[in-house]
């Protein structure tokens, strides 16, 4: 059995070589894609790393269409999984080993379209037994993609950019009737949107909380997409499309509360909204910056 991984980048701090160091061994080869429209900051860093093949064109192509060209290039070469990982996602060793041996002894693998475990933002303890759930969806950081499920699933939705390019293809997994495994006892290392610690209107700005909320540009993908997959599977799947919809206008209003900057993401959701309307997908247009 070979396993690649893919970890596409964007403006990449010097800790994603040590988060890559961190699976490194568990897998034979490393793709990574970098979104910089810049000249890139660890070309020659990665390359020091046998296993990475190292690809970066002056273009920020997103998510969907990357994790794309890593699969059709993985299939080539005949790799049967893909890890997929953010430039910011580690596995502790003890995490990563336990991992690695929950997904070989799991039975009837071919099913199974994703495998993934639990997140955080820190390092958590990990006990050595397979806690297995089945799930609705996963996030594509820290995922074992099984790629002769993807010729039969179909490739990322690169309409999306970037914001629930992974829950597109798990409702497709689904759809298509293979199982989304969770392994809940094994954590990684993963952010899934700036901490913040403040208070909002809620609690009269006195009571301070944490929250991780996201960038009104990111807002922007993660509305204007909600919308477009809530049109795509709300006749194939009306239960998916309705938990769409709750989840991330549950996150939007998180954003409204605690981001400090009500004019721009409004400015921002307001754009997704006409976007969706007039079909352009994609990356943002240029006048909504």
């Amino acid at each position: 059995m070979k396993i690649a991984a893919v970890v596409i980048l964007y403006i990449p701090p010097d800790s994603t070589i040590s988060n890559i160091v961190s699976y490194y061994n568990y897998v034979d080869k490393i793709f990574v894609y970098d979104n910089t429209e810049t000249e890139p900051l660890l070309q020659e860093s990665l390359l020091k790393l046998s296993k990475i093949e190292y690809y970066h064109d002056f273009k920020n192509e997103g998510i969907a269409k990357r994790l794309n060209l890593a699969c059709e290039i993985a299939l080539q070469q005949q790799f049967d999984w893909m890890l997929t990982m953010d430039q910011d996602s580690a596995f502790s060793e003890d995490a990563i080993h336990t991992y690695f041996n929950c997904f070989q002894q799991f039975q009837n693998r071919e099913n199974v379209s994703i495998f993934g475990t639990n997140n955080g933002r820190e390092i958590r303890s990990n006990s050595t037994n397979c806690q297995i759930k089945e799930v609705e969806d996963l996030i594509t950081s820290g995922t074992l993609l099984n790629l002769s499920l993807f010729k039969k699933i179909g490739s990322f939705d690169e309409a999306l950019f970037i914001d629930s390019v992974d829950r597109e293809y798990c409702i497709r997994s689904k759809l298509s009737g293979y199982s989304i495994i969770q392994f809940t006892n094994i954590y990684f290392i993963h952010k899934l949107g700036t901490e913040v610690n403040r208070s909002s209107i809620k609690s009269l700005f006195i009571i301070k909380k944490k929250k991780e909320i996201h960038s009104p540009l990111r807002c922007y993908y993660i509305y204007r997409n909600m919308l477009y997959l809530e049109k795509k599977y709300k006749n194939l799947n009306e239960k998916f499309a309705k938990q769409i919809r709750r989840d991330v206008l549950i996150h939007i209003k998180k954003c409204l509360l605690y981001g400090r900057d009500i004019k721009n993401y409004l400015k921002y959701l307001k754009a997704a909204k006409r976007d969706f309307v007039n079909n352009k997908m994609g990356e943002i247009q240029e006048q909504h910056r």
